[in-house]
């Protein structure tokens, strides 16, 4: 829920919503990242009715208390079970092998590899785009290089598309 039910979101937001060529959500915490910003009823309307291609990044890892054994369509269920829509055209999701010590120093933390379910996925209407995203320095992040280069390509053939 968000309170107020009622709030507003600025202008400027909506505008650029609506002149996006592409709408990119995540990686974030999705209880208190994505969701909150989604709830706001005319971002969520905003999203919808846009052209704009419309991406989600799936976390790499689940988030403890949060989004314990959550699998790539749980994220995409909670947002429409939250929202009342699905939203996306594309899920880009990490499909690389997590090497075993590092999924240890996460588990004890309580966190999981979040697995891709694709067939889940896809019946939700999502088109899934699974690559090795993942780097290791001291914790994992995306990959910002290859992520970029999937969304780059997404929207150039998305834009090419609709000339």
């Amino acid at each position: 829920m968000i309170e107020p039910a009622d709030v507003s979101p600025l202008p400027e937001a909506l505008e650029a919503l609506k002149q996006a060529d592409a709408i990119v959500v995540g990686p974030g915490s999705l209880y208190t990242s994505i969701l909150p910003n989604m709830l706001v009823p005319e971002i969520a309307r905003a999203v919808t009715e846009s052209e704009a291609l419309k991406i989600y990044i799936c976390n790499v890892m689940t988030q403890p208390g949060e989004t314990d054994d959550y699998k790539a369509s749980d994220h995409l269920k909670a947002i429409r079970d939250h929202v009342g829509r699905d939203l996306f055209d594309y899920v880009i999701v990490n499909n690389g092998e997590i090497p075993k010590k590092v999924q240890n120093q996460y588990a004890e933390k309580g966190a999981k590899v979040v697995q891709l379910d694709l067939d889940q996925v896809t019946k939700l209407g999502c088109k899934v785009i699974a690559d090795r995203l993942v780097l290791f320095r001291t914790y994992l992040r995306h990959d910002a290089d290859k992520l970029s280069q999937h969304i780059y390509q997404l929207v150039e053939s998305w834009m090419f598309k609709k000339r």
